[in-house]
């Protein structure tokens, strides 16, 4: 079964609804990892705090789909940076600095307390089921507002204070997915891993309809690892689908590596 929703339109999609048991809610979760379109764009808000305080940007984002996205960062009508990921490194450049960084997944992953891949980040993006494994059993639960499917899977944390040394007892990650029983969106993601003290909570809020695509109008992260507690708010507007642009970063040589 590819999708329950996808040959719906989007008002009968969030129309009529029948209840879901076990089987129905897991075929709709995984249906849910169907992207209908090959090309994204937004403008997007950015809220960021952290223990060393907070900041807002506007960021803009041209993603070709499984592939690469690049944009703008900006503050008011101040571009202060650009910036470019593909499937094996991220690319930034700083022009009030005139530096540039380019680099793997490991300082994004540091941020988040995990092993940080273009898959996590496109799935975030377009408020897509994280970390989904068709070999894993999902336990089912049924509320009056979701339904819930939980599974413990091999996890794959580095540990935070790089301490090899360390005994680990339980190396699984716990992830639940939330399915609002109303609307058969998925509104929550919790992600916990006990052996690092790491947990992860992603609420994608208000989707609205793009064709057959929900697209959430707000998403809202939380991050908590022993070192710190991040909060990222996601905020878009003016979103297109299948309108190609051009995926790139130009680099200037006089630019120098940023420290």
């Amino acid at each position: 079964m590819t999708s329950i929703v996808s040959c719906r339109s989007a008002k009968e999609a969030t129309e009529n609804l029948k209840r879901l048991n076990e089987k129905e809610s897991e075929e709709l979760l995984f249906s849910k990892e169907n992207v209908p379109f090959w090309f994204f764009y937004s403008k997007i808000g950015v809220d960021f705090k952290d223990a060393n305080g907070s900041k807002g940007f506007n960021a803009t984002v041209k993603m070709r789909v499984d592939s690469a996205f690049s944009g703008t960062l900006s503050v008011g009508p101040i571009i202060g940076g650009t910036y470019l990921v593909n499937r094996d490194s991220v690319y930034f450049t700083n022009k009030q600095e005139k530096c540039f960084v380019n680099e793997n997944f490991k300082s994004l992953s540091d941020i988040f307390g995990t092993e940080i891949e273009f898959d996590f980040f496109q799935s975030l993006i377009l408020g897509l089921p994280l970390g989904l494994d068709p070999s894993i059993k999902y336990k089912y639960k049924s509320t009056r507002d979701y339904y819930i499917l939980s599974s413990f899977k091999k996890k794959e944390l580095r540990k935070i204070e790089n301490d090899k040394d360390a005994v680990v007892e339980d190396d699984n990650i716990f992830v639940q997915y939330y399915l609002n029983t109303n609307t058969h969106h998925l509104d929550r993601i919790s992600i916990q891993v006990p052996s690092d003290t790491v947990s992860i909570d992603i609420n994608y809020i208000n989707r609205q309809p793009y064709e057959t695509f929900y697209l959430p109008e707000q998403t809202q992260i939380k991050i908590v690892h022993p070192r710190d507690s991040i909060f990222i708010g996601l905020d878009y507007g003016n979103v297109k689908l299948n309108e190609r642009k051009v995926i790139d970063i130009n680099i200037p040589e006089s630019y120098v590596k940023c420290p």
